[in-house]
């Protein structure tokens, strides 16, 4: 048997990466916000507290955009947005519970259904899966290069 190629690795990927996307679609549809405010409050999720500044930082913006995005993430109610007591001149975002709550419920949708799908594996396979997993993870953990934009 031959080995499996890098490109045919990716390619099995995108096709699980679209069965998920197209079986959680309906939950996504429902959403009024952007991706780049999603990613927001997924960096939020991470970070737990960050800065306009952070924000701006992790997404590549300046402040004023990054100020922007935290404005209409905090009118949307998932988001707040507090003077940070050592410091009056930063501003300090927070997830509010519905933000938290958007987060989980989109992750547990997710999940649920990738364990779904993981319980109907063989457990030779779920076994290799896991190992594959296990392996991208430790050379992603090591890994501490940022991936760069490319000209195409």
């Amino acid at each position: 048997m031959s080995q499996p190629s890098i490109d045919e690795a990716l390619s099995v990927y995108k096709r699980f990466h679209r069965a998920l996307l197209t079986s959680t679609a309906s939950r996504w549809r429902g959403l009024d916000i952007s991706m780049q405010q999603l990613r927001a409050i997924y960096m939020l999720r991470d970070e737990e507290v960050a800065t306009v500044g952070r924000l701006a930082e992790l997404f590549g913006i300046g402040l004023p955009a990054a100020s922007i995005l935290a404005d209409r993430l905090v009118r949307a109610g998932f988001v707040d947005r507090n003077d940070d007591p050592a410091d009056r001149r930063r501003v300090l975002l927070t997830l509010t519970r519905a933000g938290i709550q958007l987060v989980t419920e989109l992750q547990e949708g997710n999940h649920l259904l990738m364990r779904r799908w993981m319980s109907r594996m063989s457990p030779e396979d779920l076994a290799a899966l896991t190992r594959g997993w296990r392996a991208l993870a430790e050379v992603a953990s090591r890994s501490s290069q940022p991936l760069q934009a490319t000209a195409r």
